[in-house]
């Protein structure tokens, strides 16, 4: 299974919203992810095996619970089936 994690701004109190973006990626796939404190002002971007597959810094605005869930079924044909 594919490792997924979110490196968040601790100094930008983000570590709430990414505490539960990682309970909703672990409920709906099994999946566990890693917390990783940023020191860059602003990050708030979800990786899966070292590749980004979304970046707060580049879109403007967090990420839906279901669009990262989507993106990780899609990259995942295990979790496909699991649907």
């Amino acid at each position: 299974m594919k490792q997924v994690s979110i490196e968040y701004c601790g100094t930008c109190n983000y570590r709430p919203i990414a505490a539960i973006l990682s309970l909703a990626i672990e409920t709906a796939t099994g999946m566990k992810t890693a917390l990783i404190h940023s020191p860059e002002i602003g990050a708030f971007e979800v990786r899966t095996e070292g590749k980004l597959i979304f970046s707060k810094k580049e879109t403007g605005r967090f990420p839906e619970h279901s669009e990262i869930i989507e993106i990780l079924r899609n990259i995942d044909p295990v979790l496909r089936k699991e649907l």
